[in-house]
């Protein structure tokens, strides 16, 4: 792998030279030698995201680089790698080829996988958390119309499927930063 070829992006990039910053995107995906530079660089390079709810890398870094070691990861069910393949759910929504070869996964199911393997694990819970909260949020934005289940409003049945999952997410939030959110909302499928 030659750094310099990132580095030189970067810097394009930040002037807003998109072609050349294009071309040397490509120049550094084609520098590495195998899976293990892809690994070492990946996980270098992940904890320097900036933090925030719409994590998106470029597309082809993300698609010859990161995604096969984090769909590694993911196959060896490592915790942390799935948490940034959720993390980073907008760069396989938006590529159905990646997407496919993921069986359409959506975020919080890996999130909930996660979940499941290590219940005590405080990221993983605040993201879960987190989640769950905007979900929620979403659903209730139509109040007092009724509240959204997927793309329409929920019928009775759907509203109980709701207000099952609520007692769920209140074991979530051990802190109880969203107890007075969580209650509205209940009381809104109600």
């Amino acid at each position: 792998m030659n750094i310099e070829y990132f580095n030189d992006y970067l810097r394009y990039e930040a002037q807003g030279l998109k072609t050349k910053a294009k071309e040397h995107i490509r120049h550094f995906i084609r520098s590495f030698n195998g899976f293990d530079e892809k690994e070492s660089w990946t996980l270098a390079y992940l904890p320097k995201l900036k933090e925030n709810s719409n994590k998106r890398v470029r597309n082809e870094l993300f698609e010859h680089i990161i995604f096969p070691v984090l769909l590694k990861g993911y196959a060896d069910r490592n915790v942390p790698m799935m948490l940034w393949l959720a993390k980073l759910c907008q760069n396989y929504y938006q590529n159905h080829g990646i997407w496919e070869k993921m069986k359409y996964t959506s975020d919080l199911e890996i999130i909930a996988e996660c979940y499941a393997i290590d219940p005590s694990n405080d990221e993983v819970r605040d993201l879960y958390l987190k989640r769950e909260i905007e979900i929620m949020d979403f659903s209730a934005h139509e109040w007092p119309t009724g509240i959204l289940y997927g793309n329409h409003f929920a019928s009775k049945d759907e509203c109980k499927t709701l207000l099952e999952g609520i007692d769920f997410i209140h074991t979530l939030d051990k802190n109880k930063k969203y107890l007075r959110f969580i209650h509205d909302y209940k009381n809104k499928v109600i």
